[in-house]
């Protein structure tokens, strides 16, 4: 009796394109999907690619990513909504109508890392409510699953997944299955969330090593910038000559050439150029860090 359930199971699953093969697929077509957000961490990427996984682990058609704050409006991060009355509506949304949202209500109640239906906690009489007359069938959502990713005490990462087409739903089991893992991703992106934050950080070091390889180089030559990432770094003008086989005499002459060029007159005013340039420089520039400064009215101590 065991052997014949036995040669049963491997007639019924070894068949191609099975569903034994079939599993095989989604999983292989999950994992690639996966290892493609993990190497998006930090990039600016990664809210779609996530995005997308996840709306397709609970069978979304659509997907609206915002960043939820205690004290300002949401903002919009990423969305595959592309048709003008939708975009229309989700504007509305995150100037006033956010207020009355169920799920903003959960994160405003201090809800954290969840995922769950629209249709698990809404108030009874939500479908017949202006607000949702307003925003759910102006878009032509028939089903919402929501994910929220809590990233600090006042602020919180929310997915919106939803389908189109009378009768259809999500389906949330899988995504709430994958939620630690989802979620870990999301908080290793977003480092730091805020209303003046909302771009992942999690490639910060890579981000700074950049913006200091490229500080200056609108108004100082290959070399000057050079010494000035030396002079950055501590080496003292004995020290810079040494690595380009000049005299310290020929070293200070460039050195007072880039402070005049940079409009300062101290290594401590460098510094402080320095880091303000940071400051503002949007995380994914590939500019120099010193051309926001100039556009700014960022006073540098």
């Amino acid at each position: 009796m065991r052997m014949l359930q036995e040669w049963v199971c491997k007639k019924r699953f070894s068949r191609k394109n099975g569903p034994l093969t079939r599993l095989k697929q989604i999983d292989e077509a999950a994992y690639v999907a996966l290892a493609g957000c993990v190497d998006a961490i930090g990039d600016a990427s990664f809210p779609r690619l996530l995005s997308s996984y996840c709306a397709e682990l609970c069978g979304a058609s659509s997907v609206y990513l915002s960043a939820y704050f205690l004290e300002e409006k949401p903002t919009p991060l990423y969305t595959n909504h592309h048709a003008d009355h939708i975009n229309d509506a989700l504007k509305v949304y995150n100037d006033v109508a956010y207020v009355l949202d169920p799920f903003f209500q959960r994160f405003k109640a201090g809800k954290a890392d969840e995922v769950l239906t629209l249709r698990e906690f809404a108030p009874d009489n939500f479908k017949r409510s202006e607000y949702y007359h307003l925003f759910y069938d102006a878009m032509g959502l028939h089903d919402e699953t929501g994910m929220q990713v809590r990233i600090s005490d006042s602020a919180a990462l929310f997915f919106s997944f939803g389908v189109h087409g009378s009768g259809k739903r999500t389906s949330p089991k899988q995504l709430a299955r994958a939620f630690p893992l989802v979620s870990a991703l999301a908080k290793r992106h977003w480092t730091v969330l805020t209303p003046e934050r909302t771009h992942g950080t999690g490639r910060m070091a890579a981000h700074l090593e950049i913006a200091f390889n490229k500080f200056g180089e609108s108004v100082l030559s290959p070399r000057e910038g050079d010494i000035v990432r030396m002079i950055l770094r501590g080496h003292s003008s004995k020290s810079i000559a040494r690595h380009f086989g000049n005299s310290p005499e020929t070293i200070k002459v460039h050195r007072r050439r880039v402070y005049n060029k940079l409009e300062i007159t101290s290594q401590g005013q460098l510094l402080s150029l320095f880091l303000t340039a940071l400051s503002l420089a949007p995380l994914y520039s590939n500019e120099d860090p010193l051309t926001f400064v100039k556009d700014s009215k960022v006073p540098v101590v």
